[in-house]
């Protein structure tokens, strides 16, 4: 039988067409399930607000995946014409110098030029707030990236409806049955740990020497940061006069008095 359900929990990363999972219908029964359709929507603000940043790590994914395709085309091919010179190398006629394209060159240094005004102008607006406003513009840039999806998200969440759920499993129905959070929450269970049982963490096949770089390097990473927030701390207070310490006065010697004539 074919099927129309809702998921008002959680997140749809891993659903996709072709997915097997397991139905539960309302006398407890579990069915076989397979996702033939889906129709993507906002499941949750959480989820939006997580939505761009999740898309710029699949398209960069992507995009490593397809230049890695293409460098490995080229190569094949640099290398299939390489064969071929070196197996006709007695019959093709010496090459003609190669000429400076003054142009290329050029165009080059205006384009270098103009990414390094840019970052120092970026990095001097950068350096010229406190050291409590950086994370205020963290803040910031992170409501521009995320609000845009929160509040389509929190618009489309608004109008959602189990009519077209019903609708898909052969039912009529007239009005608009509006699904709020308890509702969608009581839909959509999200899996959870059996009562009285143990999580264990141990993984017997771990890659030690991998979870050992992993800590290593979260380690250095956060070293540099305590480091750069410590020497960006001591600029700005140098800049403002404040220093760490007071040079000593200087105490000048009392200059001699000359003994009374006789």
């Amino acid at each position: 039988m074919n099927i129309a359900a809702c998921f008002t929990q959680g997140d749809n990363d891993y659903l996709f067409t072709g997915r097997h999972g397991v139905f539960y219908d309302r006398k407890g029964q579990d069915w076989d399930a397979t996702i033939t359709s889906i129709v993507d929507n906002p499941i949750s603000i959480r989820q939006a607000f997580l939505s761009p940043y999740k898309k710029l790590l699949r398209m960069i994914e992507e995009q490593v995946a397809k230049r890695a395709a293409a460098a490995e085309a080229e190569s094949s091919a640099k290398l299939a014409a390489t064969a071929e010179k070196t197996a006709q190398v007695d019959k093709l006629p010496p090459a003609p110098p190669k000429k400076v394209d003054v142009g290329a060159v050029a165009a080059i240094g205006v384009a270098i030029t103009g990414a390094i005004s840019a970052l120092t102008l970026i990095l001097g607006y950068v350096f010229q707030l406190n050291a409590w406003q950086y994370p205020l513009v963290l803040v910031g840039i992170i409501l521009v990236i995320s609000c845009p999806s929160m509040l389509i998200a929190w618009l489309k969440l608004r109008q959602r409806t189990l009519g077209p759920i019903l609708e898909g499993n052969g039912w009529a129905v007239n009005g608009r049955v509006r699904i709020n959070l308890p509702f969608g929450t009581a839909l959509t269970d999200l899996a959870v740990k059996p009562a009285g049982s143990m999580l264990s963490l141990e993984d017997p096949y771990e890659d030690k020497a991998a979870a050992r770089r992993r800590r290593q390097t979260i380690a250095l990473a956060v070293l540099l940061a305590l480091a750069a927030a410590a020497i960006w701390i001591r600029y700005d207070r140098v800049k403002h006069g404040q220093y760490f310490w007071q040079p000593a006065p200087v105490v000048e010697a009392p200059a001699p008095v000359a003994p009374p004539a006789k």
